[in-house]
């Protein structure tokens, strides 16, 4: 409930009050579980972490291999995720002046980078990626990529609809690839823009 209010309204609007009656239950019940609102929103800032992180390792799960969906699961491409990075971008202001949520703010990027970091040292160790790459500076220009193009999504969902968004990041992904060894998702989508 937090989450889709903090979306809504930003951080400094949501209250106490409006998770109450968003969950359907008094001030005094969410008061009860939580201290104070620093604490529900810092709680819900996790939780929006959390839900990211197991779809990630859901993907990972099935092929430690498809950079492709695994970058997906970072994209604003459905209503889910383009409310966690609304979440995410309200605190990344916060973290300006505020140590704590900063210092939550880097680990969550480290963990970002790092696990691009892991799909693409298992891809290079099969010799699939270009020869030479710096992993560690290609992991951040993709994590960088994705972070900019979902602020401009959020600010003009119209001109930035998923299939412009997977096109833009493909095209990156591709750049990665030996030539001959692209994956089949990447070359069916190359095709198909070609066919757009």
């Amino acid at each position: 409930m937090a989450s889709r209010l903090i979306a809504a309204a930003g951080l400094e609007a949501v209250t106490i009050r409006d998770v109450a009656e968003a969950a359907n239950c008094s001030t005094a019940i969410v008061s009860h579980y939580f201290r104070n609102k620093r604490e529900l929103l810092i709680l819900t800032y996790y939780s929006s972490i959390d839900m990211s992180q197991a779809r990630c390792d859901r993907v990972l799960a099935a092929d430690r291999e498809d950079l492709r969906a695994f970058t997906a699961e970072f994209m604003p491409l459905d209503e889910e995720r383009l409310i966690e990075w609304k979440i995410w971008l309200a605190f990344w202001a916060r973290a300006v002046a505020d140590p704590e949520i900063a210092e939550i703010q880097r680990g969550c990027v480290t963990r970002a980078r790092d696990a691009f970091l892991g799909v693409m040292r298992t891809l290079d160790a099969k010799d699939l990626l270009i020869a030479g790459l710096d992993l560690r500076e290609e992991a951040q220009r993709i994590l960088m990529l994705l972070m900019g193009m979902a602020v401009q999504v959020m600010f003009d969902p119209v001109d930035w609809p998923a299939k412009r968004q997977q096109a833009m990041v493909d095209a990156e992904l591709r750049k990665l690839y030996r030539p001959g060894r692209i994956p089949p998702g990447l070359m069916a989508a190359e095709a198909a823009l070609e066919r757009a």
